[in-house]
């Protein structure tokens, strides 16, 4: 169980910088009275931020540090979608037959954290597969590999790793640690460090598809040109492994969400915002859900036309989230620029303590 006196006090120096540590027995909690605190994604979203809302701090990790993640006390794998990695199937059982891309589709992790249906929910043994290792923080791709699990233990994973032509093969040997994934670079072949101890949700990029499926165009289908097109979007993804779950409150959930500037929707402001009321008593109320994308990206809409680069945060909307440890928080984002530059990829969010 966390201390929540050494998080109160953690929160009062580290996120607002104007509370003193002294003598005074009964401190203001900067916690119940409000904190409000700015992730620095970045313009490029190069950063996946962890905010732990008790200890009141934001842990960022860049995103090129890893394109791969093994469940340690399980079967699931993740990909890092922040970064576009994506796995396509090949049909040949043969590593040495696979060497093209011709043909395949590639998959992405979903944003709802479910391990029954990530890219690679459904690997076996010896099978060989193609992986895109996506993008660098300047968009340059990082090419092609094909990639095969030879064996699995409670404590490794054993694979191997080449160029499509067959060149560089590797062998390797990933063990296993604590926590609940190992994250692995497969561009500098080794283990790394991602997850904080603990965590409520991360603010991260996602791969989201936004031309149809290649296998609706035919002959004329061109992946990554008219089909199976995929651009990063922003999400928060709560730690439903850890029990983390959030409800939302949407005073206008009635109305269509879309990205003309003119709708009913994106003319709502915070004054429609229930925050100041909201109680404990209303999470349940409200139907608290514990998908990864209880949050997900319904806080933040691109206007059009959208290389004008301008999002609305629907900063009427509120989210009670429940720790680990069983408290209660409200949360509502502010704002989607910030940083020297007034840059998009700065998320601003408000939160409290709620005590009943």
């Amino acid at each position: 169980m966390k201390n929540r006196l050494m998080a109160l006090l953690s929160a009062s120096v580290v996120l607002l910088g104007t509370s003193c540590v002294d003598d005074d027995p009964n401190p203001i909690d900067p916690i119940e009275t409000g904190a409000t605190l700015t992730a620095a994604m970045g313009a490029n979203m190069a950063n996946q931020v962890y905010v732990d809302l008790s200890e009141g701090t934001l842990s960022s990790v860049a995103v090129n540090t890893w394109e791969i993640a093994f469940e340690n006390e399980g079967n699931g794998i993740r990909t890092n979608s922040a970064k576009k990695v994506g796995v396509a199937f090949p049909a040949s059982t043969s590593f040495e037959e696979v060497t093209s891309t011709s043909g395949l589709v590639f998959a992405y992790d979903s944003e709802d954290g479910d391990l029954s249906t990530t890219a690679l929910a459904s690997w076996t043994i010896n099978q060989p597969y193609v992986l895109d290792l996506g993008i660098d923080e300047n968009g340059n791709v990082l090419g092609i590999k094909k990639f095969m699990i030879t064996s699995k233990t409670s404590s490794a994973v054993s694979v191997i790793m080449a160029d499509l032509a067959g060149t560089n093969e590797t062998s390797l040997s990933i063990n296993l640690g604590d926590g609940n994934f190992t994250y692995f670079s497969l561009i500098s072949e080794k283990t790394v460090t991602v997850e904080p101890a603990s965590w409520d949700f991360v603010l991260s990029a996602v791969s989201l598809r936004t031309g149809a499926p290649c296998v609706a165009l035919g002959g004329g289908a061109k992946p990554g040109v008219n089909c199976d097109v995929y651009r990063l979007s922003t999400t928060a993804s709560i730690n439903s492994y850890a029990g983390v779950t959030a409800a939302t409150d949407d005073p206008f959930s009635t109305m269509e969400t879309n990205d003309d500037p003119a709708s009913e929707r994106n003319k709502q402001t915070i004054e429609s915002s229930n925050f100041e009321t909201l109680a404990i008593s209303d999470y349940s109320d409200l139907g608290a859900s514990a998908s990864g994308n209880a949050i997900g990206r319904g806080w933040l809409q691109i206007l059009a036309p959208h290389s004008n680069g301008i999002y609305k945060v629907y900063d009427f909307m509120t989210y009670i989230i429940k720790d680990e440890d069983g408290n209660f928080y409200k949360l509502r984002f502010l704002a989607f620029k910030g940083g020297d530059n007034a840059e998009n990829g700065y998320p601003t969010f408000e939160y409290e303590l709620m005590t009943e």
